[in-house]
């Protein structure tokens, strides 16, 4: 990582703006390459490309229509796959802003969450997916959210 700096700072001070942001570019994703592999090690190389593959379509396909819930859930859901959780709850959002009644966001937005530890946030998610029809999302809220029932108990009561 150190030497990747050094290359960015030699170039940074030689050469023109448009040559140092391709280097700067090209150094990041040379490291975010390497890195990736540590995100989900539990995938083969063939999936993680089937699953990059598949988000490149889902591009494609948000920028023709922006306004499609599912596209970003969809989205999330290849991201969550391949451990950038921070991309897929990102898409979640999206999606819940589009569909605000969208239990399986709600449910993939907690799981996500909870891997940051977000606690709160993670069980409320979790909750509103039981209430709006993922009967599994009960028994990780009950099994896993106990210092907060009171909390979101109050903001929402089972069935809503």
């Amino acid at each position: 990582m150190r030497l990747i700096l050094l290359f960015i700072f030699i170039l940074l001070t030689t050469v023109s703006f448009a040559q140092k942001k391709a280097a700067i570019d090209s150094a990041i994703d040379s490291v975010d390459v390497k890195i990736e592999k540590y995100y989900n090690t539990g995938i083969s190389d063939s999936l993680r490309d089937h699953l990059k593959t598949q988000i490149k379509h889902m591009n494609k396909y948000i920028s023709k229509d922006s306004l499609n819930s599912k596209a970003f859930l969809q989205r999330g859901i290849y991201y969550s796959q391949l451990g950038f959780q921070v991309k897929a709850i990102a898409d979640y959002d999206k999606s819940l802003k589009l569909d605000s009644n969208e239990p399986v966001a709600y449910f993939n937005r907690g799981l996500a969450k909870a891997r940051f530890r977000y606690s709160y946030d993670a069980c409320y998610d979790i909750k509103k997916a039981h209430n709006l029809g993922i009967e599994a999302a009960e028994n990780i809220y009950q099994a896993y959210c106990k210092m907060y029932h009171s909390q979101i108990e109050k903001i929402l009561p089972s069935g809503n």
